[in-house]
């Protein structure tokens, strides 16, 4: 008297072999394409770039996401809020000599930072945050303490 194997052991959906078509989809479901998240230059042939939309039939289809109404500007206390945020969840950074203002979607930077790439990397994350038209980057460096 033995429990059937499936009641017991749950069922994988297994992988699709490497030169395997995936099965027809309609929009909305998970694609079975394979994604590549890495760099494109660095990308192996047969995967797609990760945001691509396999079931646009043109370039009107494509994803529309981060547009906004004509004329919609996002507030500046809520590009502040997205700034200081990134730079608080930003591993290799350590944000706390940082000040943040932001006017009609522009984003000063003021304070101190460790090192030269601390300074280019607080920019570039304030420059992949949606809403935000410039930064004027005023951080320095921190003199060194012995």
């Amino acid at each position: 008297m033995g429990f059937p194997l499936r009641a017991i052991m749950p069922l994988r959906r297994r992988k699709p072999m490497k030169n395997e078509q995936p099965k027809a989809g309609r929009p909305g479901e998970t694609s079975q394409w394979p994604r590549w998240e890495g760099p494109a230059e660095s990308r192996p042939s047969g995967y797609l770039q990760g945001e691509a939309n396999i079931f646009a039939e043109g370039p009107e289809q494509e994803k529309q996401i981060g547009k906004g109404p004509d004329g919609y500007a996002r507030p500046d206390d809520l590009i502040a809020q997205d700034v200081n945020e990134q730079l608080t969840q930003d591993a290799f950074l350590d944000p706390t000599n940082l000040t943040v203002s932001v006017e009609n979607g522009e984003v000063r930077l003021e304070g101190y930072v460790a090192h030269l790439a601390d300074k280019a990397r607080a920019e570039d994350v304030v420059l992949d945050i949606q809403g935000v038209t410039a930064c004027r980057n005023n951080l320095r460096i921190a003199p060194e303490r012995h």
